[in-house]
């Protein structure tokens, strides 16, 4: 599961006379088959078949569980619900999965397409069995991906709790400060961002009294370019490297592909979020939610000719509302604030009325 999930964790505190245990696919293997499946040519072969053994497994330890009352699934395939579904939805409890995406990606993917439809024929037959969906109800996809309405919960992605906006209430960047303007993430296919570095190094070199521009992703996955660019470079493999990072930033700027993105949201946005960053991204529906609700700390651009003024729109943002936005954007994202749209009738806060 992304580490920016983990405050779902938390729930259980928040909820009253329900027990509620999480589910993860990512589980240790036995060495032997992750040995065996290493040796076959085809690494996109053994990786399938890594991952049906995890959901198996999983499906498993859920119709084993005892004492509860739900069962939370961070995530799941499309392509692998074949054998875990009835494992989930027979053992009788409700079951809250989260698809993380994998609508998104039945969109260009005919085999992660059949699974959605099968998942879709469990949600018609089990009232125990209900999908998480992250920000905003997925009505912005054509019909054929979407979910029976009486199956989904709507929840906004949680925040990181222990990563905070550096500046307090009321607190401002000296006005002397150089705003620093951050690409960070692992740079990848699905985060076509070379062109984008190359507009905020010109944003930067325009305005280099006033601008910086760092960029912080695994090194163990770097792509060697970045060497060449010039640029501060940070190593963010270590989660607290990772924060530190997002919190030194001031704007965080982020491209991701459409066919990727477009209905799915950020994990990276999230943390930056949490870590008080004033975002610019995509202009996709769920991203868009994800920088303006319940409040802005964002904006979100169609092609990149925006960006510049964008930048120039946060910098006036920061310097007359510093992070203080961020405060209440955190606040309806917490494990509590969840919990309370997961389970109105359950919460803590309705314990002792």
């Amino acid at each position: 599961m992304h580490p920016g999930l983990k405050d779902l964790l938390l729930i259980n505190q928040y909820v009253a006379n329900k027990k509620i245990i999480f589910l993860s696919i990512e589980t240790p293997l036995p060495n032997l088959f992750k040995k065996i499946t290493q040796l076959i040519p085809s690494y996109s072969i053994g990786l399938q078949i890594r991952r049906e053994y995890r959901h198996i497994s999983m499906g498993l330890r859920a119709f084993k569980l005892k004492d509860i009352d739900i069962i939370f699934v961070f995530e799941i395939y499309n392509q692998h619900l074949l054998a875990v579904l009835p494992l989930l939805a027979f053992r009788g409890k409700e079951v809250l999965i989260s698809l993380h995406g994998n609508q998104q990606f039945a969109m260009n993917s005919r085999i992660k397409f059949w699974g959605l439809l099968y998942l879709k024929k469990y949600l018609q037959f089990f009232n125990n069995l209900k999908v998480i969906l992250f920000e905003i109800d997925d009505n912005v996809i054509p019909e054929k991906f979407r979910l029976p309405a009486a199956s989904k919960v709507i929840i906004p992605h949680p925040i990181i709790s222990e990563a905070t906006p550096r500046l307090r209430a009321g607190e401002r960047l000296p006005v002397d400060a150089k705003i620093k303007l951050g690409v960070v993430g692992m740079i990848r296919q699905d985060k076509p961002i070379s062109k984008l570095i190359g507009i905020l190094q010109d944003y930067v070199a325009a305005n280099e009294q006033k601008c910086e521009l760092m960029i912080g992703t695994p090194f163990g996955q770097k792509p060697d370019y970045l060497d060449q660019l010039g640029v501060a470079l940070y190593d963010t493999t270590k989660e607290e490297d990772y924060i530190s990072v997002l919190k030194q930033i001031d704007i965080l700027v982020i491209h991701y592909d459409k066919d990727r993105y477009y209905y799915r949201t950020s994990g990276v946005i999230s943390d930056a979020g949490s870590c008080g960053c004033y975002i610019i991204a995509s202009d996709y529906p769920v991203i868009k939610h994800q920088v303006n609700w319940p409040i802005q700390i964002g904006s979100t651009f169609s092609n990149f000719d925006e960006i510049g003024s964008l930048i120039n729109q946060a910098i006036t943002h920061i310097r007359e509302k510093g992070q203080d936005n961020h405060g209440i954007w955190r606040e309806q994202r917490t494990a509590e604030a969840i919990a309370k749209i997961l389970f109105p009738n359950n919460s803590e806060q309705n314990r002792n009325p």
